[in-house]
C-alpha cells in the first residue's frame, strides 16, 4: 500500500492518506465522513473532487456519492451529525455533480432531452441531479430544473422546451407531498409526447393504480440506464 504524509496541522495530529491510484470507491467514503466527521471543510472539499476526477460517472453516483449521502443522512437522523455537517457534504457533492453535468452536456447532442426535477414539497435534490449526470454522461442532454417545483412550473417549461422524459426523484414519503394529485396534476399540464419517469427511494410507494398514464417507475439505476442509452440510440 502506497501512501505519503501531509504535513499535520497541528503538532499531535498525523494523518496517513492512501494514494489516490490504490483508494477504492468504500475508502473514499469512508475518508469524506472521517473529513466532516472532524469538520475539516477543506479536506471534504478535496475529497469531494478527487473522486469525480478519478472515478467514472457510474461507480461514482453508485459507490460514492450515493452510500456517502446516505450514511450523512443516517448519521444525521441519529443525532451523530448536526445539520452544518450534512450541508458541509451536501455542497461539496453538488459542486461536483454541477461541474460533470455542464462538462458531459457540452459532449451531447441538443435532442434527446430529459429534464430533471422534483415536486412541490420534496426538497431532496440530490438523487435528481446524480440521475440528471447518468443521463448526460450516456449522451442524453440532461436538464436540471432543481427540486420543489410546482406542477405549473414544470409543465410551462416542458411546453417550450422539447423534453421526450421528465425524470421525477421522490425520497419524502409521497402522502406528505401529495405527491399522487400532483403526478396527475403534472399529467394534464405536460405535452402527450412528454414521458414521466419516477425515481427515488419512495416512487415505489405509489401504488400503480393512482399513476396517470405514460408514468413509469425507474426501478434502479440500472433500469435508467437502459432507457437513456435507448433514447440515445433513438436520437433526435
Amino acid at each position: 500500500m502506497s501512501c505519503y504524509w501531509r504535513a499535520p496541522r497541528e503538532k499531535t495530529e498525523v494523518m496517513l492518506i492512501l494514494s489516490t491510484a490504490e483508494t477504492t470507491p468504500a475508502q473514499r467514503v469512508a475518508a469524506i465522513i472521517e473529513a466532516i466527521e472532524q469538520y475539516r471543510i477543506a479536506d471534504c472539499d478535496r475529497l469531494v473532487a478527487e473522486a469525480r476526477e478519478g472515478l467514472g460517472p457510474c461507480v461514482l453516483v453508485r459507490e460514492v456519492f450515493g452510500p456517502v449521502l446516505r450514511e450523512a443522512g443516517d448519521r444525521w437522523e441519529q443525532g451523530r451529525f448536526s445539520v452544518a455537517q450534512e450541508h458541509m457534504l451536501s455542497n461539496a457533492v453538488r459542486r461536483q455533480l454541477t461541474y460533470s453535468l455542464d462538462e458531459f452536456n457540452r459532449l451531447a447532442p441538443a435532442e434527446p432531452c430529459v429534464a430533471y426535477t422534483t415536486l412541490s414539497g420534496e426538497r431532496h435534490e440530490m438523487g435528481s441531479l446524480m440521475l440528471a449526470v447518468l443521463g448526460a454522461s450516456f449522451g442524453v442532454r440532461a436538464m436540471y430544473l432543481g427540486p420543489d417545483l410546482p406542477v405549473v412550473e414544470v409543465g410551462r417549461f416542458c411546453n417550450h422546451v422539447p423534453v421526450v422524459a421528465i425524470a421525477i426523484s421522490i425520497v419524502t414519503n409521497p402522502d406528505v407531498i401529495d405527491a399522487a394529485d400532483q403526478l396527475c396534476a403534472l399529467r394534464e399540464a405536460l405535452p402527450v409526447t412528454t414521458r414521466i419517469w419516477l425515481g427515488g427511494q419512495a416512487a415505489g410507494r405509489l401504488p400503480t393504480g393512482q399513476l396517470p398514464w405514460d408514468c413509469t417507475v425507474i426501478t434502479d439505476i440500472a433500469d435508467f440506464e437502459l432507457r437513456v442509452t435507448a433514447l440515445r440510440k433513438q436520437g433526435p
